[in-house]
């Protein structure tokens, strides 16, 4: 779905007239009603004005579905709950929560409500933006460093001045929307990763049931993750498609598992 398309869904979840936000934003009719037919794109300025009047987070105009699915699917494995259980103790049919996590269906403001009670989190946790505030200089500084790309070499990809990136990074000029696009390709990342707001610890800990709450106090837990906190992202991806595997075939391996030790006793 277009960040026109986005922005036109939300409104209307905020039973808010075209008018009426035009007239929050200080902007005309005509324009915002470009926007919402995506003739034309806002700047990063108005994303963020749009995203405080409406309450959510700037990534949101840019995929909210994406966004709703992936946290619905995160919160209910994180109380154990197959889409069959979630359904029957929402009211709200097992294909719909499927074409949510999907990112085919995107749910109503009512419909998040329902699974928000369900899943004992806030409806913040869905919809509501964080407190941080966005850096993106900082982000375009980093993912720079990552592939080792000078300024002058990512203005090059990027088809902008080093002055631009220069004035980027240090938080000096604020980019367009068309600008960020060409950075975010140059650097191989999603604009939205420079929309991001910073991640609530809080909602992450929520989703969490007891048993994961009480093994992140576990010292060998701690020391996985200290382990890991500096991996390269392909041997990251290696270990966690071994733990699926390990999910997967849990009763075969643990199985000859316990083989190894009984031939060991003998």
């Amino acid at each position: 779905m277009s960040l026109g398309k986005n922005l036109r869904g939300f409104r209307k979840q905020r039973g808010m007239k075209l008018k009426e936000l035009a007239e929050q934003l200080k902007v005309s009719y005509s324009y915002l009603s470009a926007v919402e037919r995506d003739v034309k794109k806002p700047s990063i300025a108005m994303v963020k004005k749009l995203s405080h009047i409406l309450n959510i987070s700037p990534t949101y105009l840019f995929e909210a579905e994406k966004v709703y699915g992936e946290k619905i699917r995160f919160i209910r494995r994180g109380r154990s709950l197959s889409i069959e259980e979630l359904s029957d103790l929402s009211g709200i049919s097992a294909d719909k929560i499927e074409a949510f996590e999907e990112g085919t269906e995107e749910p109503d403001l009512d419909t998040l409500e329902r699974l928000a009670e369900t899943l004992n989190v806030t409806i913040r946790y869905f919809l509501e933006k964080n407190a941080d505030s966005v850096s993106i200089g900082e982000r375009v500084r980093r993912e720079r460093e990552k592939l080792g790309l000078t300024g002058v070499a990512l203005a090059d990809k990027a088809n902008i001045s080093p002055a631009m990136v220069s004035q980027i990074e240090n938080d000096q000029s604020e980019p367009s929307l068309d600008t960020l696009e060409s950075i975010a390709q140059a650097l191989g990342v999603s604009v939205c990763y420079f929309l991001l707001e910073q991640e609530d610890v809080e909602n992450l800990i929520s989703s969490l049931n007891s048993d994961l709450l009480s093994l992140l106090g576990d010292p060998r837990v701690q020391a996985v993750l200290r382990a890991i906190r500096d991996l390269e992202a392909g041997d990251l991806k290696f270990i966690l498609n071994y733990i699926q595997f390990f999910k997967r075939n849990k009763p075969l391996l643990n199985g000859t598992l316990n083989g190894n030790r009984n031939m060991e006793k003998i």
